[in-house]
């Protein structure tokens, strides 16, 4: 399953951000505690356990936050993952929504929604549906994008599909889940395909038995009311895009994972825009500009890809009309996920430690210098 560490009230000393003021499932609309402080960067999320996935709708971001259920026999948390919903500027979650709250009559399986991505009209959300069993850290049942009414995310009635796609060659890799949805209009969807890689840590000591891995193989899409899913034309090896305001996509391909290039989905060709100082983890668009966190090619400790495994350790800029990248302050842990949050300001998903093997990661509100 995914890692998860302890879920806990916010640190009082770290101040109001994001804490917590109703149970898991409750929606809730408490007095505002207003943002920790006004300056940037700005943390956001003050959980013990981790803070996930966000993307940005309007003046909310929307995000996987570690809940309360499934307690886990190797570490002190549990390993559940529900559904929040938090201002952009931070103070008090707006809501949470939890499997164990949600899901009547209970069952004996692990739930996990994450990968959250709220519809143009705010009432609908798509999410990953992750079933694992409760009995151990490795392995999952199985895993459904799903798409279901924003105050209902439990409703199995609506859109579920399982992604299917397998890469070429003799020892190809198996998508198993959706990451970086994004909704085109009301009716389809633009995401990675993603392999899960579920591993079991043989150096993190018994409070970390295991982690995962996300490999992005192919840019995919999917008709909502069908369910039907297709491979972007141009799309297969893709590990990060973003998209592009005329209808095309900015995208990197495993191959060269520091060069931008950009993809027409009609006809799939590829033109190159730019190239990052080293390959991306994630890819956005903020006000006419392409920002990655990336990273070196590999982790010497790990002796695996530290885009995949650990997250990306710099924020660049490229310029997709004259090509020039300007580096960025970066916040001190590996960034995994990057969402546009209007104007110059972005959120950053960061884990808090470079200590490897599933660390719990906070949201951070970033702005373009």
């Amino acid at each position: 399953m995914r890692p998860l560490a302890a879920w806990a009230l916010c640190a009082t000393l770290l101040g109001a951000a994001a804490c917590e003021h109703a149970g898991p499932g409750d929606a809730a609309t408490p007095t505002d505690a207003g943002p920790f402080r006004q300056t940037l960067p700005r943390r956001l999320t003050f959980s013990a356990g981790g803070d996930r996935t966000p993307s940005v709708s309007g003046d909310q971001i929307v995000y996987a936050r570690q809940g309360t259920a499934y307690p886990s026999p190797y570490t002190a948390g549990s390993r559940e993952e529900c559904i929040a919903f938090l201002p952009v500027e931070g103070g008090t979650l707006l809501k949470t929504l939890c499997p164990h709250d949600l899901i009547l009559p209970a069952d004996t399986f692990v739930h996990n929604w994450f990968e959250p991505s709220l519809s143009p009209d705010g009432t609908r959300i798509a999410f990953d549906w992750q079933r694992g069993p409760d009995v151990g850290p490795l392995g999952f049942v199985d895993i459904f994008l799903t798409v279901a009414a924003v105050d209902r995310p439990a409703d199995t009635t609506q859109t579920r599909v399982r992604i299917n796609y397998a890469e070429s060659g003799y020892y190809p890799r198996y998508a198993s889940l959706a990451s970086r949805i994004t909704w085109l209009g009301a009716d389809r969807l633009r995401f990675l395909a993603t392999f899960e890689r579920i591993i079991k840590v043989k150096d993190g000591g018994a409070e970390r038995v295991t982690d995962t891995l996300f490999e992005p193989l192919a840019l995919m899409e999917m008709d909502v009311a069908s369910g039907a899913t297709h491979v972007v034309p141009g799309g297969d090896s893709v590990v990060a895009y973003a998209n592009a305001p005329d209808g095309k996509i900015w995208v990197v391909r495993e191959a060269d994972p520091a060069t931008v290039l950009l993809l027409d989905p009609a006809t799939g060709a590829r033109s190159s825009v730019g190239r990052f100082s080293s390959g991306v983890v994630d890819l956005i668009a903020v006000a006419g500009f392409l920002v990655a966190a990336d990273s070196p090619a590999y982790d010497p400790g790990a002796g695996l890809p530290r885009r995949v495994l650990r997250g990306g350790m710099a924020l660049e800029i490229l310029d997709p009309t004259s090509g020039v990248v300007t580096p960025m302050p970066a916040l001190p842990g590996p960034m995994r996920r990057l969402a546009a949050a209007g104007g110059r300001r972005f959120v950053v998903e960061a884990e808090a430690s470079l200590q490897p093997f599933g660390w719990p990661a906070d949201l951070w509100l970033l702005e373009l210098p």
